[in-house]
């Protein structure tokens, strides 16, 4: 009785930095993010604080290491179809998580977070990767990696950041869309057929 006590302490104390820590990335970037911060926005003191972990990066990296493993579970328990492209439900799929844990992916996806682990949500559903051209030369291959992955990050921020008002699906064929034909080649009644709400489009 008493281990059990004594995990569910330890259980709550750390759902409670976790969350502290993404309230406060909010506004702050993890470098300007105080452990005295951190204590104060969670109502727990410091010794308690480093009963678990080192600083405010080890919360971090807990924290991303556990969305990794928590967003890959929950893709091998979807279904998929061969009716539209992997890449494309794979994506639709994260922004359903991400939908669904959206205060944890704002911040996460935020410039107050760091890049590796933005690129490792982006290349889990390979959209970018899957695009370049073998033909093309590894440089240019490389700086095509790097606008496709950054481009889509910061699009999936403004729509977290903007309510979420197109579905995960509607986003997903957004991204793919200028992935796969560039931004000239979206169309100006994109989804006017089909009764959709394009992103972007002031209906």
């Amino acid at each position: 009785m008493k281990k059990s006590k004594t995990d569910r302490r330890v259980k709550y104390t750390k759902m409670m930095l976790k969350n502290a820590l993404v309230q406060l990335m909010q506004k702050q970037h993890i470098s300007s993010i105080s452990i005295k911060a951190l204590c104060e926005t969670a109502d727990i003191n410091r010794s308690t604080f480093y009963a678990h972990f080192q600083d405010q990066y080890d919360l971090l990296r807990h924290i991303k290491e556990e969305v990794m493993t928590s967003l890959k579970q929950y893709l091998e328990q979807q279904e998929f179809t061969d009716q539209s492209p992997l890449s494309a439900q794979v994506l639709t799929r994260i922004l359903e998580y991400a939908k669904e844990n959206a205060d944890l992916f704002k911040a996460l996806l935020s410039e107050n977070c760091d890049f590796a682990f933005q690129r490792d949500i982006v290349q889990l559903s390979q959209i970018v990767s899957s695009q370049l051209n073998q033909a093309y030369d590894e440089r240019t291959q490389e700086y095509l990696l790097e606008f496709g992955i950054t481009g889509c990050i910061s699009v999936l921020h403004k729509w977290l950041q903007e309510g979420m008002i197109e579905s995960p699906a509607e986003m997903s064929k957004f991204v793919i869309q200028v992935l796969y034909h560039g931004i000239i080649s979206y169309p100006r009644d994109h989804g006017k057929e089909h009764g959709e709400r394009a992103p972007g489009r002031l209906d």
